[in-house]
């Protein structure tokens, strides 16, 4: 059977502007975001249609605005008809499947985002970091260079695993640097430094996973209703008393978005939606399952309104 997977993406798909986007969504949908900045007392709405990239790039302001963005969208798309088969979210975005799923309510997962961009803000300004994204070398060959540049001084991890040559490194800048130049002479086809305030995924955000490892622990989990898999293991997600202890460590743990790609192309999914401002995860599935179809949650709206007018 061909199957339809919402794939939420994490922080950095924000962009200024991004709440226009929303403008085709119903009122229904909408008032999410009202909802949202009651229960939060942040103006999302404000941050999303006249915040500029800076202020957006703010853990605080980036994971509330993507994760009541990717809701609006997902309410709008269950309006419109769309119903996926299988659901997963990259970094931040596991937020908004687990609310897709029927693991999480709305409210909690919304109250958990607003705590975790929080406590990874603050961890950043204790202990500011780097990122930088390397195309063209394999994961292990990413791997020796992290593990020959780290010291007791400094440190530099595999981040997210994107795509089998595209991985981002993630730890203190220095090590950092030394990556980077290291995978250019290397031959890395391409490499770029990420302009994030902090070293997300990495050791650097320990104080930022203790902080939030109550909130996590109390949560009410509920097992999935639509099928789920986990950007934390690549896998399905059947026991969630042992997804929660996994779940508590995924600001330090990497992003296993190939492995997630790879398991949702095994059973049987064949469209991919991306249910959040953006394409980077259209643009990563499109390399990885060449005989699917990507769309971008504008693109499926637009494609189920037509539908429905049909």
């Amino acid at each position: 059977m061909t199957g339809l997977a919402y794939v939420f993406p994490g922080q950095g798909s924000q962009r200024p502007g991004m709440g226009r986007e929303l403008a085709r969504c119903g009122a229904e949908a909408r008032s999410l975001i009202g909802t949202a900045e009651q229960l939060t007392g942040v103006a999302i709405g404000e941050l999303m249609n006249r915040a500029d990239a800076a202020t957006l790039a703010d853990p605080e302001a980036a994971q509330l605005t993507v994760f009541v963005w990717s809701s609006v969208l997902s309410a709008e798309l269950t309006a419109a008809g769309c119903r996926p088969t299988v659901v997963a979210g990259h970094s931040l975005g596991e937020y908004a499947a687990l609310v897709a799923a029927g693991c999480l309510s709305w409210a909690d997962a919304l109250s958990i985002v607003a705590r975790r961009g929080r406590a990874m803000a603050d961890a950043a300004r204790r202990e500011p970091g780097a990122m930088a994204a390397i195309g063209g070398l394999s994961v292990d060959h990413v791997t020796d260079l992290c593990r020959q540049t780290s010291t007791d001084a400094g440190v530099v991890v595999l981040a997210n695993l994107n795509a089998p040559r595209q991985v981002v490194v993630s730890g203190t800048p220095d090590e950092v640097d030394v990556v980077v130049d290291t995978a250019r002479s290397a031959g890395a086809l391409r490499v770029k430094r990420l302009p994030v305030g902090g070293a997300y995924h990495s050791p650097l955000m320990a104080e930022a996973e203790r902080e939030l490892a109550p909130m996590l622990a109390a949560a009410d989990l509920h097992p999935p209703r639509v099928p789920f898999v986990s950007s934390l293991t690549g896998c399905k997600v059947h026991n969630m008393e042992a997804y929660r202890q996994l779940l508590s460590r995924q600001i330090m743990r990497p992003v296993r978005w190939t492995d997630t790609v790879g398991t949702l192309a095994r059973i049987g999914v064949r469209t991919f939606i991306e249910v959040g401002p953006g394409r980077v995860l259209t643009g990563l599935g499109r390399n990885m399952v060449r005989t699917g179809r990507h769309l971008t949650g504008s693109e499926a709206l637009a494609a189920s309104l037509r539908a429905a007018v049909r």
